[in-house]
């Protein structure tokens, strides 16, 4: 395999198998490194001094490669990033010099060569011993490890078919020389792909040895070449693809733990909002206690039975009785809302409903409200409506007040409608209509939200807690339907409640 005038190779694997054995086995292993040099070149004309040259020059570059390599990347048992790769490349070119000068030497004195060959034989020498690094150092240190990947039947059979297509292929390849040397590429690529580095480069070191025993000699000139960038592109392709993988299970990783981390938080806020409701819904309770006690007492005195009050100290009174209605009303609201978000009110009393029985209920409710508030007010039956819906009355009727009673709060001139109709299949629709002071877009979704308003300055004209549509969503949910609002400032809004006609959920014993 020696390229004229005889004292060199296109590709010398020593360089490759003895950097592998210095890494793995440690620098002391030098003696057996120059020993092993000076048996192979002492066999050549006998020539002790040559060979003694020589085999130092070896050893030196030996030992040199060794030091950067283990200082620069560490032991690579596989290289994990590009850089390492590319710092392994420079190494290899940079660091086989050391033995071809050596060798230049003795060459030029014992077998005076002229310095055209002296010059030709370095640059074999240079090439075949880096060649032989890049091949074989790499190969032997990822065989070394114990490979990441798990081998099934299917990977075993894949490797198989890779195996016998680079056999079969690669002759027909360098039967041509070069010209089709192309044609091995893909090989390497899926390799890197579907392998790991060891059969990357053990495919490579293949490819070697077959470019080697089919190419005739004039084309090893080339070969090293070739090799170097055939290897360089599988060694980058396998730890790009590597990196890729670590930080594929990095993230991995890190999204497990950011999912455990919010679900724990959610967990926690769920336990800290139960607690609130909770402590809101027995506070609400406790509240209601005395509070009754004082409505009760304002009430007598406002009616100034015995006649012992004046005007203004009765007037008094009913101040503190009105007030104290709104401070019950905001009570049980929150009551509602604490025991909705806590999950207490779960349980529903579904029962067929008469719709005549839920116009009248709502009829008594609000004419006398229409008619202190100078407003028309009217209830619409859809004549195609059955005669009941099955629901639960109670939370219906609660839902329909508060849309009601918000309608008339925000309406000065005009008047309230409640349309009932079929909606769809199987669902029917009560639409609250007002002609008040409407609602604009970007706060239809806020006066849903607890304690929100669409005016929330400290001096807005309407009151309110801002309790009474959260509620009513949360109802409207248990319940199965959805609340839906279309509404324009200045024209009025309608909030449309849709309910199922017949719910089939058991009723609550």
């Amino acid at each position: 395999m020696a390229l004229p005038p005889g004292y060199a190779t296109a590709v010398w694997p020593p360089s490759g198998i003895v950097l592998a054995a210095l890494l793995l086995g440690g620098r002391r292993l030098w003696p057996a490194v120059w020993a092993g040099s000076f048996a192979a070149n002492v066999t050549i004309d006998a020539a002790v001094l040559a060979a003694l040259v020589i085999a130092t020059g070896s050893t030196l570059q030996s030992v040199a490669l060794e030091a950067a390599v283990r200082r620069y990347i560490g032991v690579p048992r596989r290289f994990e990033t590009v850089r390492q790769v590319v710092m392994f490349v420079v190494i290899a070119a940079l660091g086989t010099i050391i033995a071809p000068t050596f060798a230049a030497l003795p060459l030029g004195v014992y077998y005076h060569m002229a310095p055209d060959q002296l010059a030709g034989n370095w640059t074999t020498w240079w090439q075949g011993d880096a060649c032989g690094v890049l091949v074989f150092a790499p190969l032997i240190l990822s065989w070394s490890a114990r490979g990441a990947a798990r081998w099934g039947a299917r990977r075993a059979l894949e490797a198989a078919a890779f195996a016998l297509l680079l056999l079969a292929a690669s002759p027909l390849v360098f039967s041509a020389g070069f010209a089709r040397s192309f044609l091995i590429v893909p090989f390497i690529v899926w390799a890197a792909f579907r392998f790991e580095q060891r059969e990357v480069m053990s495919a490579a070191a293949a490819v070697c040895a077959i470019a080697l025993w089919s190419l005739p000699q004039e084309a090893f000139a080339v070969l090293p070449l070739f090799i170097a960038t055939l290897v360089f592109t599988g060694l980058v392709l396998s730890a790009v693809l590597s990196q890729l993988e670590r930080a594929m299970a990095e993230l991995e990783s890190r999204v497990r733990s950011r999912t455990a981390e919010l679900e724990e938080a959610k967990l926690a806020a769920e336990r800290a909002n139960e607690a609130k409701s909770q402590f809101l819904a027995n506070m609400s309770h406790e509240l209601r206690t005395p509070l009754n006690s004082l409505l009760i007492l304002a009430r007598l005195l406002a009616d100034n039975v015995g006649g012992r009050l004046d005007a203004k100290q009765v007037k008094f009174a009913q101040t503190i009785h009105a007030s104290g209605v709104d401070l019950l009303s905001l009570i049980n609201d929150l009551l509602d809302l604490a025991k909705i978000e806590s999950g207490a009110v779960t349980a529903l009393n579904v029962a067929p409903a008469r719709f005549t029985d839920l116009r009248d209920d709502l009829e008594r409710t609000f004419r006398q409200v229409a008619q202190e508030r100078r407003l028309d007010f009217a209830i619409e039956l859809d004549a195609a409506l059955p005669a009941t819906l099955r629901t639960d009355a109670a939370r219906l009727k609660q839902v329909l007040k508060n849309l009601l009673a918000n309608a008339f709060k925000f309406t000065a001139q005009g008047g309230v409608t409640l349309r009932i109709a079929p909606q769809a299949p199987g669902r029917v629709a009560f639409a609250v209509s007002d002609t008040g002071i409407g609602i604009a877009p970007d706060k239809q979704q806020l006066i849903f939200e607890a304690f929100r308003q669409a005016d929330g300055s400290t001096s807005r004209v309407y009151g309110g807690t801002g309790l009474g549509l959260s509620i009513s969503r949360e109802l409207t949910r248990l319940l199965g339907g959805e609340l839906r609002l279309a509404s324009a400032p200045g024209q009025g809004s309608t909030f449309t409640l849709v309910l199922p006609l017949a719910d089939q959920r058991a009723t609550a014993p």
